[in-house]
């Protein structure tokens, strides 16, 4: 997606980002499977394997392609608080699960390697709430809105699974 293309697209999912902030009504479940509703946005990130621009709301993980149509990742809903693509389809996480879902009411710091389709616990769920997700080189910066705390640690390749 050339920089003129991100512009585009970006414009547009704002715009249908603002058009759906203006709404006084604060949902209370989760929204039907078929709602393209993006809510507000938390992080954005450029996959490289593809140049596609994914954004992480509060009401799922989006991908935005040249169509410049937001469409939803996996039919899931969590509330991806922090974001950030650490290579290709491989992404860090954290927020909020899925209210379909049984897991506790904090992620932890999250990973994907298959581009959002699916996400394994790595660190601290149920007992942090990551905001912001910073990669430097082989470390990622982490703040906890749990706890107030600015973490960090080393960063490995993505784990495989068998």
């Amino acid at each position: 997606m050339n920089r003129s293309r991100l512009a585009t697209a970006t414009l547009a999912l704002t715009t249908t980002i603002l058009a759906a902030g203006c709404s006084s009504e604060t949902p209370t479940q989760v929204p039907s499977p078929d709602a393209t509703e993006v809510g507000h946005i938390h992080g954005l990130g450029i996959d490289p394997a593809d140049d596609t621009l994914y954004v992480a709301t509060h009401f799922g993980l989006f991908h935005v392609t040249d169509d410049e149509e937001p469409t939803r990742v996996a039919d899931r809903y969590q509330d991806t608080m922090a974001f950030t693509v650490v290579g290709p389809g491989h992404f860090l996480g954290s927020g909020h699960p899925d209210l379909r879902e049984d897991l506790p009411p904090h992620l932890g710091l999250i990973e994907s390697i298959d581009a959002g389709q699916t996400w394994r616990p790595l660190a601290l769920q149920g007992k942090a709430d990551f905001h912001i997700l910073e990669p430097a080189g082989d470390v990622l910066y982490a703040y906890d809105a749990t706890s107030g705390r600015l973490l960090r640690t080393r960063t490995a390749q993505p784990s495989r699974r068998c």
